[in-house]
């Protein structure tokens, strides 16, 4: 079977990243679907089956940086091309000052160094090609420093930092980067303490949609970033002080 779309989920088990990878297999991509853990992922897989798309599964830390790259590659090889890369596993850990140094490498670690990890490994199929996708998902607190949060908006702020310079230079070679900056999403990281109901959230099916539009603008069409608020956006930052709400979203 002649496989022509190849997309690449992190994060897949749950989420925005489960969500996209559902979308991109119903629109027809095979898709390799990375996360830790082993029986969420088959779970996926065969519910994705239905499409009748291939599939393959990367199992494993994604801070194992060496080993994922190497895994991934495998199934590249074989499958002879990446069309889309998206970076969606990410962790929250509260604290700026009051962060330890370990809590930031940690953020770095998944938020950062394993999203450019991957990127590094999909960039020579794609520039083969002469084309290709990264998404990579931010969030609004890589545009906003938010109280009591500093060490994951850092985090987010070098997503985006390095998602517009990957953009400025890939866009030349055909290759698109586009950094989501979400606000308040409806996944299980926001289902407790947050200081609004997750049906006035963005939806995780939002971000699907997004992506898919965006795959389907012309090979001219170079959209690099998207900040996506919610009506309630107004009042984060005065929210984000309550510390007790903030604890009670990193302990989900």
């Amino acid at each position: 079977m002649k496989i022509e779309k190849v997309a690449i989920i992190t994060g897949a088990n749950r989420g925005i990243g489960r969500e996209v990878a559902r979308s991109l297999a119903e629109a027809g991509y095979s898709v390799i679907l990375v996360d830790r853990e082993k029986n969420q992922l088959i779970e996926l897989q065969n519910e994705l089956a239905k499409f009748s798309i291939q599939s393959a599964l990367i199992v494993n830390d994604i801070t194992q940086f060496e080993t994922v790259s190497k895994q991934l590659d495998l199934i590249l090889k074989k499958w002879g091309r990446c069309d889309v890369l998206v970076n969606s596993a990410g962790i929250f850990i509260l604290g700026t000052l009051n962060a330890t140094l370990e809590n930031y490498q940690q953020l770095f670690d998944t938020n950062l160094k394993a999203q450019l990890v991957f990127i590094k490994t999909v960039i020579p199929y794609m520039k083969k090609q002469g084309s290709g996708y990264v998404f990579n998902i931010a969030s609004m607190a890589g545009k906003i420093g938010f109280p009591n949060t500093g060490a994951y908006n850092i985090s987010k702020f070098a997503v985006v930092g390095m998602n517009d310079t990957l953009h400025a230079e890939y866009s030349s070679l055909g290759i698109k980067f586009t950094a989501i900056c979400p606000a308040l999403v409806a996944t299980d990281m926001t289902k407790n303490g947050a200081p609004i109901p997750q049906n006035e959230m963005i939806q995780t099916q939002d971000i699907s949609k997004i992506i898919k539009g965006l795959l389907t603008l012309s090979p001219n069409a170079f959209i690099k970033e998207i900040l996506i608020n919610v009506s309630f956006h107004n009042n984060l930052i005065s929210a984000s002080k309550n510390y007790d709400m903030l604890c009670k979203l990193q302990n989900v």
